[in-house]
C-alpha cells in the first residue's frame, strides 16, 4: 500500500470511528424502549439476551469470511443492517418494533464485529506503523465520544418535545460510516468464496483462541467490564428515574459521562505508558465494581453521577483491547476470526448475565441488584488480576 492510500485509509478509518454509534440516542435509549416499545425493564433484559444470541452464531463465522472475502466487503454488509435497525428503532411503536431493531442490529453487529478493527491494524502493519495502533485507536474513539458528548446536550430538550425525535436525528449520520468504507483500501490479498476454506479459517481461530492463554485471559476480563458495564447502562434511565432526575437533565448528565470517556479514550496510551498495564488493570475493576455498590446503598442524585466512573473504563477498554489482542496474534490470516471468538465468547456469558440480571430485577429492587452485581465484579476482578500476575509475572 502506498503512501497516498495508506493516509487515506487512516482519515476514512477515522470518519467511520467517528459515526460509528448514533449520536442522539444514547441518554434516552432505555426510555424509548419503554415508552416507544412498550416495553417494561425484564423484557428489555430478555430481549436484549435473547438478540444477543444472534450475535454469538453469526460473529465467528462472518469473523472468518472476513479473513477469507476481504473485511471491507462484511462491514459494508454490517453497516446496511446497522442502518436499518436505527431506522426500526426510530419508528417502532409496539415490542415487534423493538425486536426488529435489535435483530437488525445484532445481525450488523456481527458483521462489523473485529473486521473494523481488524482492517485498520493491518493497514498500520502493513506499513510497520502497528506500534501507533493504541493512540491512534484512542483518538479516533475519543473524538467521537466526544462529538456524542456535545449531541448529548440536546437529547433532553428534545426528547422532552417527542421522544421520538432523537432517533429520527441519528439516521442520517448512520450512512456515513457506510459510505467511508466503501471507499477503504484492503490491504491485504483475498479470496474467492469457498465454504471449505471458510470453515478451515473457522477452526484455526477457534482453536488459537483456545490454546493461547493470553488471549484466553484477555477474552475473560473484558467480558466482565464489558458484561457488567452493558448491564449497568441498562440501569442509567431507571436509577435516573428513582432518584427524581428530570429527563431533561439526561442530555447534561450523558454530555459529562461522554466527555469522560473522551478523555479516557484520547490519552488511553498515555496512561498506560505512565501507570503500566498492571495498574490499568486493577484501575478498571474498581472503576466499575465500587461504584455500582455505592449507587445501590446510597440512592440519592448526587450518586448519578457514579456513572462517570464506567465510562472511563468506556472510554479506555477498546484501545486497551485492541491492542493487547493484535499484539498477541501471530497469524495474519486469521485475525478478524480471532476478533470474532473473542467477541462472540462475551456475547455468550453476556447473555448469560442479562438474563440472570432480568430475573434478579423481577425479586429484587433495582437497588439491590446493583449491590450484588458490584460484588461480582470485585471478586472476578481480583481473580482476573491475579491469573494476569501468573501469566505475567
Amino acid at each position: 500500500m502506498n503512501a497516498t492510500s495508506f493516509r487515506r485509509n487512516i482519515l476514512l478509518y477515522k470518519l467511520f470511528v467517528l459515526f460509528n454509534e448514533p449520536l442522539f440516542w444514547g441518554p434516552v435509549l432505555i426510555s424509548s424502549l419503554q415508552q416507544l416499545g412498550h416495553m417494561p425493564l425484564p423484557d428489555i433484559y430478555f430481549m436484549e439476551s435473547a438478540v444477543m444470541i444472534i450475535c454469538v452464531l453469526l460473529d465467528i463465522p462472518s469473523g472468518a469470511l472476513a479473513d477469507l472475502i476481504g473485511k471491507k466487503k462484511t462491514l459494508i454488509i454490517g453497516r446496511v443492517f446497522l442502518l436499518g435497525s436505527i431506522i426500526g428503532f426510530a419508528t417502532m411503536t409496539s415490542p415487534l418494533g423493538a425486536w426488529i431493531g435489535n435483530i437488525l442490529w445484532a445481525i450488523g453487529f456481527s458483521f462489523q464485529s473485529g473486521a473494523d478493527v481488524s482492517l485498520f491494524y493491518s493497514s498500520l502493519k502493513s506499513n510497520g506503523r502497528e506500534k501507533d495502533f493504541k493512540q491512534l485507536e484512542g483518538c479516533a474513539v475519543g473524538s467521537r465520544l466526544l462529538l456524542i458528548a456535545f449531541c448529548s446536550l440536546a437529547v433532553g430538550p428534545l426528547a422532552h418535545i417527542d421522544l421520538r425525535i432523537p432517533s429520527l436525528l441519528s439516521i442520517p449520520f448512520a450512512v456515513i460510516p457506510l459510505v467511508t468504507v466503501c471507499f477503504f483500501q484492503e490491504p491485504t490479498s483475498t479470496q474467492k468464496y469457498d465454504i471449505r476454506a471458510q470453515y478451515r479459517i473457522l477452526k484455526e481461530g477457534i482453536l488459537y483462541v483456545f490454546k493461547k492463554p493470553e488471549i484466553r485471559w484477555i477474552v475473560g476480563f473484558c467480558t466482565l467490564l464489558t458484561g457488567a458495564s452493558k448491564i449497568w447502562f441498562f440501569t442509567y434511565n431507571p436509577y435516573f428515574e428513582a432518584v427524581n432526575i428530570d429527563i431533561r437533565y439526561y442530555g447534561v448528565v450523558f454530555f459529562c459521562l461522554n466527555i469522560v470517556a473522551w478523555l479516557s479514550s484520547h490519552y488511553a496510551y498515555k496512561i498506560e505508558h505512565s501507570l503500566s498495564e498492571r495498574l490499568c488493570i486493577i484501575g478498571m475493576v474498581c472503576c466499575v465494581g465500587i461504584p455500582l455498590l455505592i449507587m445501590g446503598l446510597v440512592p440519592i442524585w448526587p450518586m448519578a453521577f457514579l456513572v462517570l466512573f464506567q465510562n472511563i473504563v468506556r472510554g479506555f477498554i477498546r484501545p486497551f483491547r485492541g491492542d493487547f489482542v493484535n499484539r498477541h496474534i501471530d497469524s495474519e490470516h486469521i485475525r478478524t476470526t480471532v476478533l470474532s471468538v473473542q467477541s462472540s465468547t462475551g456475547d455468550l456469558i453476556a447473555i448469560a448475565t442479562l438474563s440472570c440480571f432480568g430475573l434478579l430485577s423481577q425479586r429484587v429492587s433495582l437497588l439491590d441488584s446493583l449491590v450484588v452485581l458490584g460484588i461480582i465484579v470485585l471478586i472476578l476482578g481480583y481473580a482476573s488480576f491475579r491469573k494476569y500476575n501468573k501469566l505475567f509475572p
